[in-house]
């Protein structure tokens, strides 16, 4: 069993969250929090990958409304900048990943909160990096 799994009674809201996230095939995890992430933060950034494009359009018309001036490159770099640097937005971003955890992939994320956040955080950065088009 996974650690992240407990013998807690799954609620309607948990078997309901589970049923719409996208199925994702990935390879074989090493660790417990790898397979976390694969099992449960990816789908959950595919199914949230509007709302986070959305969040982060937000935040660029009220803080950086230049940014479509800017180069690809300087575009990555901000984005990486502005996740790393502004709390707001990133613990935006993440809330809307740890909203839709099961109660029990909570309390795995509550025990392992600093090594996971710094994982969402790499791949929400990745997402945003991949879809520049949708941020202009």
């Amino acid at each position: 069993m996974l650690g992240y799994q407990s013998n807690h009674l799954r609620t309607e809201r948990d078997d309901k969250v589970i049923r719409i996230r996208p199925t994702i095939t990935c390879e074989k995890a090493l660790s417990e929090e790898e397979n976390f992430q694969n099992t449960t933060i990816r789908p959950i950034l595919k199914l949230q990958n509007a709302i986070l494009l959305a969040q982060f359009h937000s935040y660029l018309e009220k803080f950086k409304p230049v940014f479509n001036a800017y180069n690809q490159k300087a575009q990555m770099d901000y984005i990486e900048e502005v996740m790393k640097k502004d709390p707001r937005i990133k613990n935006s971003l993440i809330a809307s990943v740890v909203s839709l955890f099961t109660i029990d992939e909570y309390e795995y994320y509550r025990k392992n909160k600093n090594a996971l956040n710094k994982r969402m955080v790499q791949m929400i950065i990745r997402r945003l990096e991949g879809q520049l088009e949708s941020l202009l």
